[in-house]
């Protein structure tokens, strides 16, 4: 009767050092993987936060756009309304009157 319960308590301590040992990996492999999640956690903040920023930026530069565009219009259609000619001058003229007009009445 000692030699089976001996043999039982041999098996069953066996299967604890196993069951630890499966433990203990698994403990170790779901660190790494919510160090994973965390890290891909941050990289997805980071590009919404990126992707905000750039809109942004974006909606600046269009507005410095739409700016420049309401400033440069009026010189254009000068330079183009500019008879044709052989030589470039006139059209120089119109685009060099153009620029002083804009710099000196900045919008």
């Amino acid at each position: 009767m000692n030699r089976y319960l001996l043999i039982g308590a041999g098996v069953l301590a066996a299967l604890l050092v196993v069951s630890g040992v499966l433990l203990k990996m698994a403990w170790a492999k779901n660190g790494a993987l919510e160090t994973r999640l965390a890290n891909a956690n941050a990289v997805i903040q980071q590009r919404e936060a990126d992707i905000r920023l750039s809109a942004l930026e974006v909606a600046k530069l269009q507005g410095a756009l739409e700016k420049a565009e309401t400033t440069i219009a009026p010189v254009r259609t000068e330079i183009i309304r500019v008879p044709v000619t052989s030589s470039c001058g006139p059209a120089i003229a119109a685009a060099v009157a153009g620029v002083r007009a804009a710099l000196a009445n900045p919008r």
